[in-house]
């Protein structure tokens, strides 16, 4: 027999007593064999994908809840407080967005139900505010590269003056230039002190039929069939309250209209002469323009300074969400 199968040998050997130990050693010395649960690998390895988003990281980040605990009393609580305290401090806000009003929020006590309600709209209104100034950031890309379609698309959305007379094809650097003075009054962002007031007034705190049917938290009047709900005090009305398939749009269709209609023109026209002149815009002071938001006029703005002034609006006012 030559060395090298000597050594083969004794190879096979070695690990034939090493297979033996793996297999019978925890039987004779009694040793615990770990449990698998194929259940769990049966699950992960069948599913296609595994969707993360924010609202499954409450477990693990007390910033987040998953979509069954939207309606869970003391965690929604509990949420509420730490974004409000956290907020107060100048932390960022977590981008969790509810997809509507908690169904019970009527059933929380005064105090918590206002918390909460501050809590889920203040998110979402920094969101919609971000989504503005996304535009105007495009805005100003489009004029700058002269992207005429762009220019086009962000002119019928907001309104501009006599739109449909217009012949884009054709502009002159005046009329581009007048086109942009108009955009850049119209697309920009609403202090959010004055969205949290609004919202609650319009809403009852979030409370209202309007609100918990259709998301709907400003008020807003559609005369479209079919595209908002009928006030009960008057289901012969020519128009519905507007409603939504979530918050966001809610939140995103009150500032477009803030920002398109002619009844808030001096609202613009303040808004942009503050920031020219280099002073801040705050929902306390803008709030003064908003006397045709409302049927009673005047006393609106009354009641939304005092909203404002009442539940320390402004202390929200400077508010910024995390980065992504």
């Amino acid at each position: 027999m030559t060395s090298r199968s000597y050594h083969e040998i004794l190879f096979l050997l070695a690990i034939t007593v090493l297979l033996l130990i793996g297999f019978l050693g925890p039987v004779f010395w009694k040793i615990p064999q770990p449990k698998l649960n194929y259940k769990i690998f049966g699950r992960n390895f069948n599913d296609i994908s595994v969707n993360i988003d924010r609202f499954s990281q409450f477990n693990t980040n007390k910033n987040y809840l998953s979509t069954d605990q939207l309606n869970n009393k003391k965690i929604v609580s509990e949420w509420s407080e730490l974004v409000l305290n956290n907020a107060k401090i100048g932390l960022p806000v977590a981008r969790m967005y509810f997809p509507y009003i908690p169904r019970n929020i009527s059933k929380y006590e005064t105090n918590k139900k206002k918390s909460v309600f501050i809590a889920i709209l203040l998110p979402i209104a920094l969101r919609g505010n971000e989504l503005v100034l996304e535009e105007r950031r495009l805005m100003n890309v489009a004029f700058s590269t002269n992207n005429i379609y762009q220019i086009e698309q962000l002119s019928k959305k907001y309104k501009v003056k006599n739109f449909k007379k217009i012949n884009f094809s054709e502009l002159n650097r005046l009329e581009l230039l007048k086109i942009k003075l108009e955009l850049s009054k119209k697309i920009n962002e609403i202090p959010i002190s004055m969205i949290l007031a609004q919202s609650i007034i319009e809403s009852g705190w979030g409370s209202s039929r309007f609100a918990q049917k259709g998301n709907a938290l400003f008020g807003e009047w559609t005369w479209k069939s079919h595209a908002g709900i009928k006030p009960k005090e008057n289901l012969d009305a020519d128009y519905s309250v507007k409603n939504f398939k979530n918050l966001l749009d809610s939140v995103n269709s009150y500032i477009l209209n803030l920002n398109t209609h002619h009844a808030y023109k001096d609202l613009r026209n303040y808004r942009e002469e503050q920031i020219q002149t280099g002073k801040t815009v705050t929902g306390y002071e803008m709030s003064y323009f908003l006397e045709k938001y409302s049927e009673i006029g005047f006393r609106y703005v009354i009641k939304i300074k005092n909203m404002i002034k009442k539940n320390k609006l402004n202390e929200f006012e400077f508010s910024k969400l995390e980065n992504f």
